[in-house]
């Protein structure tokens, strides 16, 4: 096809300048001329086109025997590949045998040993457990990693031995230190800083009288968001201010009853358990020792003014009417009638305390119905899988019945102090009135 397209080339300009010089050159001989001129072309570029033919001949058949050169290299390297593979597999049987001989020599030369090396790794691990989250971790930074190295060693050296029977001693010492040291602190709001702590054996630790715990993360300690009672800290202020022998309060479980705090509910939480109910209750209640105590504010006033009968209007009005009376009776009359309209002036109110004690309790036993009622409402809804949030709906709902108790309680307490009031009060009145119609 090259060829082909290679004469057409040439015919063409050829027919073009024929064309051109056909006017002037007979047709004979122009024929002719074109004819040589193609022959020369074809002659030339047969001379050329064999050229490039044989070359690229030459090429082909180098690149067959370049072919079979790589195939024969790749059949030698999978030759060699199979010998090698058969030779490392009979090395690894030979290996293996010669690896379960020795695990056979080991095992017989260990004897005994081989429980005290397992006993060793187990009394790392213990350690190493224990020391994740205990108090002493930043003064044995490096212990873990000792532990864990002793714990994946199969047959321990005396030097790993020693290792971790210093560690366990070290723990021991610690045990019985009260010690002040210096770490890093992080308190309720995030902040961090360096500041001294007293660490109490390997059970508690303490900052400015407030108890902290670990925080491995951290590489620090934290302090609790809510601390035990102030009787609590008190002991340990005053053990870190003496230095004489004072009690401290510890915790023998090593932060687990201080954890038990964070979910402690304080009296705002618990009367809010209570709902609508337990303000309702607390709400009376404040009510009603308000009341209370302005009454006996009231009676303590008017034992003052009993006392003084110069300054008592009802002594002073039975000694004006007792003048104005003719006859006893009349006088008897009129003493009965003032002391019945003080007595019914000290006794107003009274009955509403005891109304209030009274309804107190009453509240609460509603309050715990209506809280038994949602608490098997979700039983029903979602089973007894979880004892533990049934027993928060129990407790929620007794929360009332125990508000209900502690307001009724000391409201009762205040009626019966004020009924004995009032009555001291209304007996004085009568003993002044029957000594003032005495006397006439």
């Amino acid at each position: 096809m090259t060829r082909l397209y290679l004469l057409i080339s040439i015919l063409i300009p050829l027919s073009i300048f024929a064309q051109e010089n056909e006017e002037e050159i007979p047709i004979e001989e122009q024929r002719n001329n074109a004819i040589k001129q193609l022959l020369e072309t074809v002659e030339i570029n047969k001379s050329i086109y064999v050229a490039d033919d044989q070359k690229r001949i030459d090429k082909f058949l180098d690149l067959i025997d370049e072919r079979e050169r790589m195939l024969a290299k790749a059949k030698n390297d999978l030759r060699l590949e199979n010998e090698r593979n058969k030779r490392l597999e009979k090395e690894f049987e030979e290996n293996e045998k010669a690896l379960a001989e020795l695990e056979e020599r080991l095992q017989i030369k260990i004897g005994v040993l081989g429980e005290l090396f397992g006993v060793a790794r187990q009394f790392a691990g213990e350690l190493l457990s224990s020391s994740e989250s205990a108090y002493t971790f930043t003064e044995f930074p490096d212990r873990g990693d000792r532990l864990k190295e002793i714990g994946k060693i199969q047959v321990h050296s005396i030097e790993e031995l020693e290792v971790l029977w210093l560690e366990y001693f070290n723990e021991i010492v610690a045990s019985g230190e009260v010690k002040e040291l210096k770490s890093k602190i992080i308190n309720s709001k995030g902040d961090s800083f360096e500041d001294n702590i007293v660490r109490y054996g390997l059970f508690s630790a303490s900052y400015k009288a407030e108890f902290i715990k670990p925080i491995k993360e951290l590489n620090g300690f934290e302090l609790l968001q809510r601390q035990p009672e102030n009787s609590i800290l008190r002991n340990l202020k005053r053990h870190q201010r003496s230095d004489e022998y004072k009690t401290a309060s510890i915790d023998p479980t090593r932060g687990f009853l201080l954890s038990l705090y964070l979910d402690k509910a304080g009296w705002i939480e618990r009367i809010a358990q209570g709902k609508s109910v337990g303000f309702i209750i607390i709400l009376i209640g404040i009510i009603g020792v308000a009341f209370s105590s302005y009454k006996i504010y009231f009676l303590n006033e008017n034992k003052k003014i009993l006392e003084d009968s110069s300054q008592s209007n009802v002594i002073q009005e039975m000694i004006d009417n007792i003048k104005q009376a003719k006859s006893y009776q009349s006088k008897e009359n009129i003493i009965d009638e003032l002391i019945s309209n003080y007595s019914s002036k000290l006794d107003w109110g009274v009955s509403w305390i005891k109304f209030v004690a009274a309804v107190a309790p009453l509240l609460g036993l509603l309050g715990t119905v209506i809280g038994m009622i949602e608490t098997f409402q979700a039983i029903t809804l979602f089973g007894t899988g979880d004892p533990k949030q049934m027993a928060g709906g129990i407790s929620q709902a007794l929360i009332t019945t125990m508000l209900g108790l502690m307001v009724a309680a000391p409201l009762l307490g205040l009626y019966t102090y004020i009924s004995d009031r009032v009555n001291t009060l209304i007996q004085v009145v009568e003993e002044k009135g029957s000594y003032l119609l005495s006397k006439e």
